[in-house]
């Protein structure tokens, strides 16, 4: 071999050198991207999972939330009824709402 096909075999290694790193940096690229989405895609799993979780809790919530809403109108009701029923006793202890003889012939100390 002489210099001349000394040199040309040494460009031909390096053109070869150089191509054999452009696909290994190709390749190492190409893992890392799917290496990268394999990675979001597990992330948008787990998150889709606690944001399935969080609208359960939600519901649980919204129920408890109307269960006490109920509650609370049943027991403003109760007052409201308890109210009436200490008022109509207080008026019956003071004479208040006692039909009369006067009012009504037969009929004595009786509540209408």
């Amino acid at each position: 071999m002489t210099a001349i096909d000394n040199s040309n075999f040494l460009d031909i290694t390096f053109k070869a050198g150089e191509i054999i790193a452009i696909v290994g940096s190709l390749g190492i690229g190409l893992f890392t991207i799917g290496r990268s989405a394999s990675r979001v895609e597990v992330s948008l799993i787990n998150q889709a999972k606690d944001i399935h979780d969080m609208q359960m809790e939600i519901k649980k919530l919204a129920d408890i939330i109307v269960m006490q809403a109920v509650q609370t109108t049943k027991i403003d009701t109760l007052s409201a009824q308890y109210t009436l029923l200490q008022r109509t006793v207080e008026d019956l202890r003071r004479g208040d709402g006692w039909i009369g003889s006067s009012s009504r012939r037969g009929v004595d100390g009786e509540y209408p």
